[in-house]
């Protein structure tokens, strides 16, 4: 495929010419059609044309003003006609005080939504419609997701998640920062949705769990997070009747961090792997008493810390055994966090806190991990 590396700069430079004459061909004619319809409005509504004399004639020309608007063609410059008695309809083209047409709206907000940042959004609508805008106007055009944001969180939820995880990711905020925490369910179908999230300046997610559990969110049968006395003591305080889950990667990076740079590092981990496969609990826990034992004598100190809360990371073996997959582990929201961290990093620095959950819902939106937006869920 051509790329343009070898073409001649000579070639470059007439094809650069070319294309400019296009783009220049083109605007002159969708200005020439923007024009003549306006004109055409302008006749219908004095009910006569450029020096006729009519009697049905309701009012005169009076001038015309200029009108800059950005759209997938370039900037336009459109002489709108004025009456005397005041202006024509142009609603048909653009609305008042309309400076960019819906497209251009659209194609910029989509450019957010992908990860670019309002100062990059603002100079890419530079290259592409060559008009200049800034990244405050960026800003305002996303303001239609708080809509959008206030009716995710009314929204009723219906008890069809047995198994909820949780966990944060950590943001930068002008001045200071924030961690989003996300709640995630998961389907018997597995079917994932995200279920809410808030803004906080550690993993503190009570409040939110209160609010999702007033809107409808019952029946859970496990809850599945990383080692964080925050989430944990929420777990405790808005669902105590239901288990938590402790991951069981995030027990084997741990022990894996204990032990060093050891030559039985590998080992040792590897083996205090196939506990979290074993066919039960019972197994399970025979398994990890056995691998205590080989191993207490070369590490003593990493195998009473991996032995210490284990039975949290064992809870997953009370569900059925098509469940203990997607439970004894939280990379299933681990996996969205990931991308959304790659998604929001090349916007920067936030400005407040509503910039952080827009960005954060317009992600969730494009992926569908939010329920539809609708009265009944």
């Amino acid at each position: 495929m051509n790329n343009g590396s070898d073409v001649p700069a000579e070639r470059r430079d007439v094809q650069e010419a070319f294309w400019t004459g296009v783009d220049q061909v083109v605007q002159r004619m969708v200005t020439d059609v923007l024009e003549q319809t306006l004109k055409l409005e302008q006749e219908a509504r004095l009910g006569a044309a450029w020096n006729q004399r009519s009697t049905g004639r309701r009012g005169y020309r009076n001038g015309h003003y200029v009108r800059r608007l950005s759209t997938p063609h370039g900037p336009l410059r459109v002489c709108v006609p004025r009456c005397r008695d005041g202006g024509i309809d142009c609603s048909m083209i653009f609305d008042r005080y309309q400076r960019r047409i819906a497209d251009v709206d659209r194609i910029l907000t989509h450019a957010y939504l992908l990860g670019a940042s309002t100062r990059g959004t603002a100079e890419l609508a530079e290259q592409i419609f060559g008009g200049r805008l800034s990244h405050q106007t960026v800003s305002r055009l996303t303001r239609w997701l708080d809509d959008h944001l206030i009716a995710y969180r009314r929204q009723p939820i219906a008890p069809w998640y047995p198994v909820v995880h949780l966990d944060g990711m950590h943001l930068n905020m002008r001045g200071q920062d924030r961690m989003v925490m996300l709640v995630m369910g998961v389907r018997e179908d597995g079917v994932k949705q995200m279920l809410g999230f808030c803004l906080s300046t550690g993993e503190q997610c009570s409040d939110l769990l209160w609010d999702l559990r007033k809107r409808g969110l019952e029946g859970v049968e496990m809850f599945v997070s990383d080692d964080s006395g925050a989430i944990r003591s929420a777990v405790a305080e808005v669902y105590p009747e239901v288990p938590w889950q402790s991951c069981s990667l995030h027990k084997l990076m741990a022990l894996r961090e204990t032990i060093g740079p050891t030559e039985y590092r590998g080992a040792m981990v590897r083996q205090a792997a196939r506990i979290f496969h074993c066919p039960s609990k019972t197994a399970a826990v025979d398994a990890a008493i056995a691998w205590a034992t080989h191993w207490k004598q070369t590490d003593p100190w990493a195998v009473r810390h991996f032995m210490d809360g284990l039975s949290d990371s064992l809870t997953f073996y009370c569900l059925p055994k098509t469940w203990w997959r997607r439970t004894r582990t939280n990379n299933t929201l681990e996996r969205t966090i990931r991308t959304l961290r790659i998604r929001l990093r090349p916007m920067g620095c936030f400005y407040n806190e509503p910039a952080i959950e827009r960005a954060v819902l317009g992600q969730l939106l494009r992926w569908h991990l939010i329920p539809k937006l609708t009265h009944n869920t």
